[in-house]
């Protein structure tokens, strides 16, 4: 098996480039086509990137394949015991549609984030405006209680418009300051023929929803790790993206995701480091890289956290054999080097028993002796399966994994997952029954079992609109009161 850090491919120098970004904080758009391309929902929410053979999260409905035009963002929050909190929004649900150009205009979600008084932020995508088909991504804040934050940005939405390219929002997060960081990457002409390339994007605002002109450009790093792969011979680009971005104590980032320096080929798993004010540290890692390469297949990273002593908990999925994708866990320490502490090669695999396997979601206890990581199982001609892993990473505790199926029967998949602070672990996603997916959320306690005195035995679902296959949970958080919200996508 090839060292991780070993560079196999000759990596090329940073370009934090500085293309025309049109950076609006006003309501503007979301993805490509009249039906946006980068949109996730429960049944495409990985964006069309491949695994093995199919979009890596693409769940087969139980039922017929319906035309959607609309998608909205859509909030919930129950009570500790798993009722609907009618408290929050209107009876305990809130919906908003950023999207209002004919067609089909989905509003995507792919992240949640709550601040110190519990105000609630939301990472996703619009359509672009008028007859734009592109994707802007967009940060959405509302009050602890689910109305829309009009002090926020522009009526409580602040939207980035990457030259009316199609952006790839994915994860953020919020710092104790207040300032809100969005991870996420967008194809752009490299300048070598016309080739167009993902690369890392960044954004950051201030409390108030505003671009933090202390970042990047305006607020925005715009960052190619892997430039021209040998200009004189070969000038086209390799690619990477941040599917999430974390923070350490000193104020710096860290990004995970994949990538490659080659123009073509698999991708790695790879994370970056950035300063608190967006330039790549090339001293982290090797040559400022912390790259995963099992046996030169695909292995990619789909969600981090930084742990209280600085170490990096990457999760997502690796190929260790041809046609075999595990679920993974990798873990640096502070400098990018891997954690042998965590396991000898500083990753673990895991094997739920299917074809596919991967982790979406991650989260840390509180007190940081826990962390748990959310995903799904796929393939062999059976229905899908959420899958769950907890993980010691202080004190004492065993770990524990395991395939955690909401249906025996009908598909359902886990995207997302939270603590609260008695460190019982809410992992979050969707089921399929009968062709129509709902909202769940599940309760384990750090051994692995359903705490049942949550919802009913200890399993919660919500549906927005019945009969409908847009439905999912794509983030979650634990308010201080240890109310539980949810975010995801509903139909019309």
């Amino acid at each position: 098996m090839k060292s991780g850090m070993q560079q196999r491919k000759s990596f090329a120098g940073v370009a934090v480039l500085s293309l025309a970004l049109a950076v609006f904080s006003s309501a503007c758009g979301d993805d490509d086509e009249k039906d946006p391309q980068n949109t996730p929902d429960s049944g495409t929410p990985d964006s069309g990137t491949p695994d093995s053979g199919t979009p890596d999260s693409g769940t087969p409905d139980a039922g017929p394949v319906t035309t959607v035009s609309d998608a909205d963002i859509a909030l919930a929050r129950f009570n500790t015991d798993g009722t609907l909190d009618t408290t929050f929004g209107a009876s305990g649900t809130t919906r908003v549609d950023l999207s209002t150009v004919a067609g089909g205009t989905k509003d995507a979600v792919w992240g949640l984030a709550a601040d110190g008084t519990n105000r609630l932020v939301v990472f996703g995508s619009r359509r672009g405006e008028g007859d734009r088909v592109d994707a802007d991504r967009v940060v959405v804040r509302f009050s602890a209680n689910g109305a829309r934050d009009t002090t926020f940005g522009t009526e409580g939405v602040y939207t980035l418009n990457v030259s009316n390219l199609s952006d790839g929002a994915r994860h953020g997060i919020v710092q104790t300051d207040g300032k809100i960081v969005a991870s996420g990457y967008t194809s752009q002409p490299t300048g070598a023929g016309t080739q167009a390339a993902n690369r890392i994007v960044l954004l950051r605002l201030d409390d108030a929803g505003k671009a933090d002109n202390t970042f990047g450009w305006k607020g925005v790093v715009n960052s190619a790790p892997f430039g021209a792969v040998n200009p004189p011979t070969n000038p086209e680009w390799g690619m990477a993206e941040a599917y999430a971005v974390g923070q350490f104590r000193d104020g710096s980032y860290v990004t995970t995701g994949y990538g490659r320096s080659a123009s073509s080929g698999t991708v790695d798993v790879v994370n970056f480091k950035y300063s608190a004010t967006g330039e790549r540290d090339l001293n982290w890692g090797s040559n400022g890289i912390a790259l995963l390469d099992l046996v030169s297949d695909n292995d990619r990273g789909r969600n981090l956290l930084v742990l209280n002593d600085d170490r990096v908990c990457t999760v997502g999925s690796a190929t260790p054999v041809a046609q075999k994708i595990s679920a993974l866990v990798f873990m640096l320490d502070k400098n990018g080097a891997r954690d042998t502490t965590f396991n000898t090669e500083g990753y673990k695999l895991y094997d739920f028993e299917r074809p596919e396997q991967a982790f979406f979601g991650v989260a840390k206890s509180a007190d940081g002796n826990w962390v748990a990581a959310a995903g799904y199982r796929a393939g062999g001609s059976e229905d899908d399966d959420g899958v769950l892993a907890i993980i010691p990473v202080g004190g004492s505790g065993t770990e524990v994994f395991k395939a955690a199926p909401i249906s025996e029967t009908d598909h359902d998949r886990f995207w997302s997952v939270a603590f609260d602070a008695s460190n019982r672990v809410y992992v979050a996603g969707f089921v399929t029954e009968g062709g129509d997916n709902k909202m769940v959320v599940a309760r384990y306690t750090t051994a692995g079992a359903l705490d049942t005195t949550f919802g009913t035995g200890g399993v919660v679902k919500h549906n927005f609109i019945v009969g409908k296959t847009e439905e999912a949970v794509r983030g979650i958080v634990v308010q201080s009161d240890g109310k539980i919200v949810v975010a995801g996508t509903a139909d019309k």
